[in-house]
């Protein structure tokens, strides 16, 4: 029975991150880079890594995905768990432009300022914070 629960809320996640306006989801994404830009913390060349994030519009830019995309199954959820702190920012900010549900264990307080930025900007938007979820020991 509980599994049955976890998977219904796992697909209402789902509907409810579709639902979200593409500007929205940008919106949060750069008000959390410019965020993180501000604590000084990277060098220009790992922020604008972090920036193409927001930049590239398709992850698969080839004939047969732009025009198949469709019949992609691209519903799921991702468990983010990374030593490098760019990275798992990297990753946060595209598989929540790509609307995905994350579970995420951070590995460093950078990791979980990171979370905390996101959270705040979701928080300010009006989006539910019930699609992102950590898993720490």
């Amino acid at each position: 029975m509980e599994f049955r629960q976890n998977l219904q809320e796992l697909k209402s996640q789902i509907d409810y991150l579709g639902s979200l306006k593409k500007e929205d989801i940008t919106h949060i994404i750069k008000s959390s880079i410019y965020e993180i830009e501000n604590l000084k913390i990277f060098n220009e060349e790992e922020l604008n890594e972090i920036n193409k994030v927001t930049l590239t519009s398709e992850p698969f830019n080839n004939l047969f995905f732009k025009y198949n995309k469709e019949r992609l199954v691209s519903k799921g959820v991702v468990y983010l768990e990374e030593e490098n702190d760019l990275h798992f920012i990297i990753s946060l900010f595209y598989f929540f432009k790509q609307r995905v549900p994350i579970l995420f264990h951070t590995n460093s307080k950078l990791q979980l300022q990171s979370i905390d930025i996101l959270f705040k900007f979701l928080e300010e938007n009006g989006v539910s914070k019930k699609i992102l979820m950590g898993i720490n020991d």
